[in-house]
């Protein structure tokens, strides 16, 4: 089902194997950058955050380029099959684990977004055609993305809220949790019948 969704996505925004094969050749290009980008992204991010002071402590600057490679890396993948889905999928789920809420990612998505649009305009200044092309499809990666993290957002949240109700429904009723679970798989076999 997942696959299904993923596919209309990118249907959508019109993904297709020229754009593929584009946005390859750029990461290819923009490799011996890679790094500086990430330093940038991270910098950015920390000001924004207001966390500036933990940028002194090497650990944590490690984890969060770490972080924005695997985000970078993932963004620059180009393949969007379901392998993408699921790395992509986990991925999201990540950056909820640390604590970076839905707007945070929209921020970081941004800032990558300028940050790559300024490396796309450094490296193919010289051909026009090239460039629009290149920022065009880079523009095309970063919405596929984006609605695939933001899905992993509202798959996360739905789950809380079903965690949260379902702490309520055994708190009113005094049911064990237990005791819901049988009822809950009972009434699924009643419904194979």
């Amino acid at each position: 089902m997942r696959m299904g969704w993923f596919d209309r996505v990118r249907m959508c925004v019109g993904w297709d194997l020229a754009d593929r094969a584009r946005i390859a050749k750029f990461r290819r290009c923009m490799d011996t950058d890679l790094s500086d980008v990430i330093r940038d992204i991270g910098q950015q991010l920390a000001k924004f955050k207001g966390t500036q002071s933990l940028m002194s402590n090497k650990r944590f600057v490690r984890r969060l380029h770490s972080m924005l490679g695997e985000w970078l890396i993932g963004l620059l993948d180009g393949s969007f099959d379901e392998e993408y889905v699921e790395r992509r999928s986990a991925f999201g789920r990540k950056l909820l684990e640390i604590d970076l809420t839905f707007e945070d990612v929209i921020l970081l998505e941004e800032l990558t977004r300028r940050q790559l649009f300024g490396l796309a305009k450094d490296k193919l200044s010289d051909s026009p055609q090239v460039l629009s092309s290149t920022m065009h499809t880079l523009d095309k990666a970063f919405n596929i993305d984006l609605a695939l993290i933001y899905s992993t957002y509202l798959e996360a949240r739905e789950a809380e809220m079903e965690r949260v109700l379902l702490d309520q429904f055994l708190s009113v009723t005094g049911f064990s949790r237990t005791l819901y679970e049988n009822l809950a798989d009972a009434q699924s076999w009643r419904s194979r019948e």
